[in-house]
């Protein structure tokens, strides 16, 4: 995935602190680039093998895999606790009503395991390939 941003400070062992913006497919819970703020500019620290100083505008490249395999787990982990808790409810023969609750409990285990998982995910990996206008 390409994205342009701003270097904002040189840091140690050629990386580079680099403000973009924030994707709109991006909503700030994902962890994975463990930088969101919940503001629409973020910081990320960034391979800078062009030597690129800061004010300059520059293009960044990161792995789209890690990115997808991120969004997947977000969206659908608890999407799929939500259908499997109503389903596991009702083959217990609980009432309907029981059936939503337990469907929440699956939710609530989905949006527990989404966030342990996001703080030992891998952080995504960027790195500046070029200039930008």
């Amino acid at each position: 995935m390409t994205q342009v941003g701003t270097v904002t400070k040189l840091l140690d062992k050629g990386m580079a602190e680099v403000a973009v913006e924030r994707g709109t497919a991006c909503g700030g819970h994902c962890s994975g680039c463990g930088e969101c703020v919940y503001g629409k500019r973020i910081l990320v620290e960034a391979e800078n093998r062009i030597f690129a100083q800061p004010g300059e505008k520059v293009k960044l490249e990161s792995e789209t895999g890690v990115i997808v395999q991120v969004t997947l787990l977000v969206y659908m982990v608890p999407v799929i606790l939500l259908f499997l808790g109503y389903g596991l409810g009702a083959l217990l023969g609980l009432t309907q009503e029981r059936c939503i609750g337990v469907s929440g409990v699956g939710v609530l285990i989905g949006v527990v395991f989404v966030t342990l998982m996001g703080r030992r995910h891998k952080k995504i990996d960027y790195t500046i390939t070029g200039y930008s206008r």
